[in-house]
């Protein structure tokens, strides 16, 4: 009998020299180095703490019968801050995602590291899975696997898998490659594409219900089955978009039924029609994003933003070079179909997040169409790169991991910060038995978020309100950041800040809608009272009074020195 692939002679594969074992080892040696690259640039990931929202999943995961029948809503009035007005919330539907936090927390308990290894295996797995995308999209070999290690390795993903909290994004990305793959499996149509083409619609189910954004696969299915015709007819083409548009449907018509509708994020967290900047925000908004992908320049509201708010020609000059960079990069496309199908990817999934203020971890599933594109410019055999291509290649890769693994071990320092400041409140706490209520001035602003929560989940056992009298505004503050507290009796204290409260966007962030307030203006909370005593132009608090109901029982936490490093200690009267 004369040896085919589909039977290989068996002295052939002893010898070594069968073409599927050879392909079949060297597919499993490109998954091992991708697997490898992924934990070499996020490896500090796995020593970071909970962070922000973390604690709030972890919280939240306690209840798993009430979080999968409400999927996520996050109750902003319950943050603790004394300008947040009740009922404010931020509303999603996400079951997929609380079910791998309710798994993750029934392995690891409370334990971070096993929460950040279960976020760098759904890297890994989208890190494959859009190794297979490339191998139908820009051919196998050498540039399909570099698309993928670029995805691997790229700094854009740093917030999504280093946060513990980024998981909606990783975890909605893995199922929609997953089910965007097996849309290409099915086509040309053949024997088996019906079963496939099922899979790829549930798989698109389960990346709906981990996050929203994934609404935009139909489309994305639409303009592949456009640009590539596979030797098939236009009708066969438009029968998996639509089929994929049907499955869109039944998920809105899930999601208005459970949660009675659709509520956008309230601001800052979203801007709506009218709002005063959201013209210049979809403008800049997208640019910022690539200037993600193309330089790592991160868009983030807390740090980069700002800046560039405060320097707007230098804004204006680094986008033009951003564009002329990214305009290259489609001419040396191998193809203008490429060239489309890697801006398509780009354009179409970040579609949904355009009316949300800027975040990094919004860029995962985009940034799969950038991979794409910028390997499709790479040989497909490694043998046609010689010595010197492969050096200036190894030299960017390099560069490349060393900024991500920076990138990480910076939101890992982070992270540990944060973690401080809430072990500096459970310490005081533990020093004040009879306390049955804190009260924070100058919350550092990288544990404010979710801050209640982390203290419960460090004492379970305690009954204890946690309160935010202030939030410092930036992540590097200076001495105009700073409150002077200053108690005026026993049950009132004073907080003034030069630069004024509630202008940056963290403050923004407990505070909903944009609210003006006045001279003599009273908010009541559970167990103290705010007195406004002075505004500056833009109708925002200069200084504010603390009436304290039952001093005895409240705990007041402030900076024990104007130092940049200063920790949380208590404050009193004496």
């Amino acid at each position: 009998m004369i040896p085919t692939l589909a039977q290989p002679d068996a002295a052939a594969a002893a010898a070594g020299t069968d073409p599927l074992a050879k392909l079949g080892a060297g597919m499993a040696r490109g998954a091992l180095a991708l697997g490898c690259l992924c934990f070499l640039a996020l490896s500090p990931a796995l020593f970071s703490p909970f962070f922000a929202d973390d604690y709030f999943h972890i919280e939240h995961v306690a209840r798993l019968r009430d979080s999968l029948t409400h999927g996520w809503v996050l109750p902003i009035d319950t943050a603790g801050a004394w300008w947040t007005p009740p009922g404010l919330s931020v509303e999603y539907f996400r079951p997929v995602v609380v079910l791998s936090f309710a798994f993750d927390r029934l392995l690891y308990g409370e334990h971070a590291a096993g929460y950040h290894l279960t976020n760098l295996l759904l890297h890994v797995t989208t890190t494959l899975l859009l190794w297979g995308i490339a191998r139908r999209v820009i051919g196998g070999g050498f540039s399909a696997w570099a698309a993928a290690a670029l995805f691997a390795i790229h700094p854009a993903h740093t917030v999504g898998v280093s946060w513990i909290s980024g998981r909606t994004d990783v975890l909605a990305t893995v199922f929609y490659a997953a089910a965007f793959l097996l849309y290409l499996e099915s086509r040309p149509l053949r024997r088996g594409s019906a079963l496939r083409l099922g899979l790829s619609c549930l798989a698109f189910g389960f990346a709906l219900f981990a996050k929203e954004m994934a609404i935009t696969f139909p489309a994305v299915v639409l303009a592949h089955s456009l640009l590539r015709r596979d030797g098939e007819a236009l009708p066969r083409r438009l029968v998996a978009p639509f089929v994929a548009g049907l499955v869109a449907v039944a998920y809105l018509v899930v999601r208005v039924v459970l949660l009675g509708g659709f509520r956008a994020p309230p601001p800052p967290f979203a801007y709506h029609v009218g709002d005063p900047g959201l013209a210049l925000h979809l403008l800049t908004a997208p640019l910022l994003y690539l200037a993600d992908l193309v330089m790592f320049v991160p868009p983030d509201p807390m740090a980069t933003l700002p800046f560039w708010q405060a320097h707007p020609a230098l804004l204006a000059a680094f986008l033009a070079f951003i564009v002329f960079v990214f305009a290259g990069t489609l001419r040396k496309a191998p193809s203008r179909v490429v060239a489309a199908w890697g801006l398509g990817w780009m354009a179409i999934t970040i579609l949904p997040v355009m009316m949300l203020t800027v975040g990094e971890h919004f860029l995962y599933l985009p940034s799969m169409g950038y991979c794409v594109l910028v390997a499709s410019q790479l040989p497909v055999l490694p043998a046609s790169v010689d010595a010197k291509q492969r050096r200036g290649l190894a030299i960017v890769a390099v560069l490349v991991v060393l900024v991500c693994v920076g990138r990480t071990a910076m939101f890992a320092s982070f992270s540990r910060s944060a973690a401080r400041t809430i072990a500096e409140t459970v310490a005081a706490l533990d020093g004040a038995r009879e306390s049955r209520r804190v009260l924070v001035a100058d919350l550092p602003a990288s544990a404010a978020l979710a801050f209640p929560n982390a203290v419960r989940l460090a004492r379970p056992g305690r009954d204890i309100d946690v309160e935010i009298l202030s939030v410092v505004p930036r992540v590097m503050p200076d001495a105009d950041d700073l409150s002077i507290v200053t108690f005026t009796a026993p049950d009132r204290l004073e907080l003034r800040r030069a630069s004024g409260y509630l202008h940056s966007y963290l403050e923004r962030a407990f505070e909903g809608p944009l609210e003006a307030f006045h001279a003599g203006q009273t908010i009541e909370r559970p167990g103290y009272s705010i007195s406004i005593l002075e505004v500056d132009p833009a109708s925002r608090p200069l200084a504010f009074g603390v009436r304290l109901v039952d001093p005895a029982t409240t705990l007041v936490l402030g900076r024990a020195s104007e130092e940049r490093g200063a920790g949380l200690q208590p404050i009193s009267p004496h």
